[in-house]
């Protein structure tokens, strides 16, 4: 460590190198620290959302979480789709470590729709970056190539195999966009207080199911949901063999 007898002795040498003008070096622009990176910018804007889940995602919201103009994200990004899918693959990079390489492939399904449910809801904000202006995010194709390949396994193929793949993609997709905009306990909750504004027939149909409604919490409900997939899937591989 230099002590002030040499940090005094290098000023006029710094000055000298500096020319004319001893304050030129102090002007001297310093530039942007290194940790603004492309894995950087994900990971906060990963963390941007889990702070955040409900608001959505702007490329302004993303270059004040990592402290830069948006204009400098564009360095690390040929453009707001490659910005925003890569966004969308770090969300979904985990749904295929989520299924289990030994399991049967119906429990390979089971796996596939749960994970991507747990993942899409722990982030809410990316569901509008799977299918936007006309493009659909080559990450979230990626995501959903893994089904198929779990179906082709199965011994689906052709016609029926892109029959299938659409019914557990939308299936899985509709019940997640639902849980997405309101909880189902909040769903049924406020399904109750409209009863009051139904007409006399209505209110009759649902007084005896809206006890039971009540009881239903989102868990619960979307593994209804796979398990009478999976019989179904089950049941259609068998008649197709």
């Amino acid at each position: 460590m230099k002590d002030a007898g040499q940090v005094a002795r290098a000023k006029p040498r710094t000055a000298a190198r500096a020319g004319a003008n001893p304050k030129a070096h102090a002007k001297r622009p310093r530039g942007r620290p290194a940790r603004l990176s492309r894995e950087a910018i994900l990971e906060a804007t990963l963390a941007l959302l889990e702070r955040e889940p409900g608001t959505p995602l702007t490329v302004a919201r993303i270059a004040a979480e990592v402290g830069a103009v948006p204009a400098a994200l564009y360095r690390h990004f040929a453009g707001l789709d490659e910005l925003l899918d890569g966004v969308l693959g770090q969300v979904l990079a985990g749904v295929e470590l989520d299924i289990r390489r030994g399991a049967s492939w119906p429990e390979q399904i089971r796996d596939w729709m749960t994970s991507l449910r747990n993942h899409l809801l722990r982030y809410p904000a990316v569901l509008p970056l799977i299918g936007r202006r006309g493009r659909t995010s080559p990450a979230w194709l990626e995501t959903a190539s893994v089904q198929i390949e779990i179906l082709e396994r199965a011994g689906l193929s052709g016609a029926g195999l892109a029959r299938t793949h659409l019914w557990i993609l939308e299936t899985t997709m509709g019940v997640v966009m639902q849980e997405a905009s309101l909880a189902l306990p909040e769903q049924i909750a406020n399904a109750r207080a409209s009863l009051s504004d139904m007409s006399e027939a209505g209110r009759a149909r649902y007084a005896p199911v809206m006890p039971q409604l009540a009881t239903l919490g989102g868990d619960a409900f979307f593994a209804f949901v796979v398990d009478r997939t999976l019989a179904g899937l089950v049941e259609l591989v068998d008649a197709e063999a």
